[in-house]
């Protein structure tokens, strides 16, 4: 039971316990469904917030959870919207209710606050959802996705699989995500898995390995650049990490980099593999587009052609003439569709209008742009503001040993990842922002909350 796995002060008086078990029975459906079937995990978000929001009323804190640099930031977003969202709509009659649709999707960043409530600064429940969310979004990939005979049919033709999501660019982010994930906490596993009986340590040790595998797979076969690059990246920042704590005289045993480093190197070894199984179409797929970026790099816009970075190329230069017009406060969560149709920047022949419309590519393909057109300069601050207090709540929970390493080291290669991948594609909006960033989010700030949460009970009950 979730009571069993929380600190006494999650467990009195009785609606605390309640709420709480409530809570982590639907953050559980929620996060294992959300890829088989989204209509049903989602309709748990207002069941979250609702037991949330009991918990922190009700006696001993009597509303003292309020006090929250998120809830004062989540106030401001809404205000901010007060502001964007009617001139959007009497801009864009045609497209209101999907401003409204959009604008609830962007503010669902804050769902950190009722997720992060239910783990509860509680390693275990921390890894328990991640582990749902991870295996839920494998078995809805397995489930809508592809039969291996499609999928080699597909691969064979040098076609992109979808894999069950919405497209392959969100399969290849959400398994780069997952091979994160098994690279931090694989040493975990096979520690923690050692003192269990046999039957149990093989059954886990095999499931977590077929995870992996899928993973793998499905990073490599989506043939999605960005969540490459981000890998790659993530790589790197490794390795950089591992080379100051090492000059810095840190014991690789105690903070675990060294089986990071080993696993992601064992990622690779075996992403080269596939590489190598599949090469003429990951080659082909790395350098389809030479030619334009040899044109970008020139700065001749009028020779970039209506390709995938084309047209992301093209679409970014139009939304800096849009922010130009509107910088502080932006033209709607929605208008972006609208504002390409209508754009009459040249592409080729044709308009990038024209493109939005034959390609229904209709939006900028970049978390940053979207945000920055949608919202402008203010929204896209509290949205920076909101990533900076969860990492510096997380960097605090770390540094005063409330957060275990591999869990800090996972939470910094996601967020590496999740920035290099949003600079090429709109996820923040979507479901794969939505329920990574929510559970991610909630991971880095849980242990901060519980030490607030904590203080606070212990000051309310002292004033007595």
């Amino acid at each position: 039971m979730p009571g069993l796995l929380t600190p006494p002060s999650w467990q009195t008086p009785a609606a605390m316990r309640r709420c709480h078990i409530i809570g982590f029975a639907s953050l559980i459906c929620y996060l294992a469904t959300w890829l088989a079937g989204f209509d049903f995990s989602r309709s748990f978000e207002p069941l979250l917030m609702l037991v949330y929001l009991i918990a922190i009323s009700v006696r001993p804190l009597h509303g003292r959870g309020f006090i929250d640099p998120l809830w004062l930031l989540l106030l401001v977003w809404l205000l901010i919207q007060l502001v964007t969202l009617p001139p959007a709509m009497a801009l864009f009659p045609d497209y209101a209710d999907e401003q409204i649709k959009d604008m609830r999707g962007l503010t669902k960043v804050f769902l950190i606050l009722p997720i992060a409530w239910v783990l509860a600064g509680s390693t275990r429940l921390v890894l328990l959802a991640l582990s749902t969310l991870i295996v839920g979004t494998m078995a809805g990939s397995l489930i809508h996705g592809e039969s291996p005979t499609m999928l080699a049919t597909l691969l064979a033709a040098g076609e992109r699989p979808t894999l069950g999501f919405q497209n392959w660019q969100h399969a290849g982010v959400c398994a780069g995500v997952t091979l994160i994930a098994t690279a931090c906490f694989a040493p975990r596993l096979i520690r923690d898995s050692a003192q269990r009986p046999t039957a149990q340590r093989v059954a886990l040790r095999v499931a977590f390995s077929l995870v992996a595998a899928w993973s793998l797979m499905a990073w490599t076969v989506s043939m999605t650049r960005s969540a490459w690059l981000g890998i790659a990246v993530v790589s790197l920042v490794a390795v950089i990490g591992a080379a100051i704590v090492w000059r810095r005289g840190y014991a690789f045993r105690t903070l675990r980099v060294r089986h990071v480093l080993l696993a992601l190197a064992a990622t690779l070894s075996v992403a080269l593999l596939m590489g190598i199984t599949y090469g003429d179409p990951i080659i082909d797929r790395i350098t389809a587009e030479q030619g334009t970026v040899a044109a970008v790099l020139r700065g001749d816009l009028s020779a970039v052609p209506s390709t995938s970075i084309g047209f992301r190329i093209h679409a970014w230069h139009y939304a800096l003439q849009l922010l130009e017009q509107k910088p502080w406060f932006g033209w709607g969560p929605k208008s972006h569709i609208p504002l390409l149709l209508q754009s009459t920047n040249p592409v080729e022949n044709t308009t990038l209008g024209a493109v939005v419309e034959r390609s229904n590519l209709r939006h900028f393909h970049s978390s940053y742009v979207t945000l920055l057109v949608g919202n402008g300069v203010i929204g896209a601050l509290v949205y920076l503001a909101t990533i900076a207090t969860v990492a510096k709540a997380a960097w605090g929970s770390w540094r005063r040993g409330r957060m275990p390493t591999d869990v800090a080291i996972f939470l910094c290669l996601f967020f590496v990842f999740w920035a290099v991948v949003n600079a090429f594609e709109s996820y923040i909006a979507y479901a794969t922002g939505i329920y990574f960033v929510g559970a991610v989010g909630a991971v880095a700030y849980t242990y901060r909350m519980r030490e607030r949460l904590d203080r606070q009970r212990v000051a309310r009950t002292e004033s007595a």
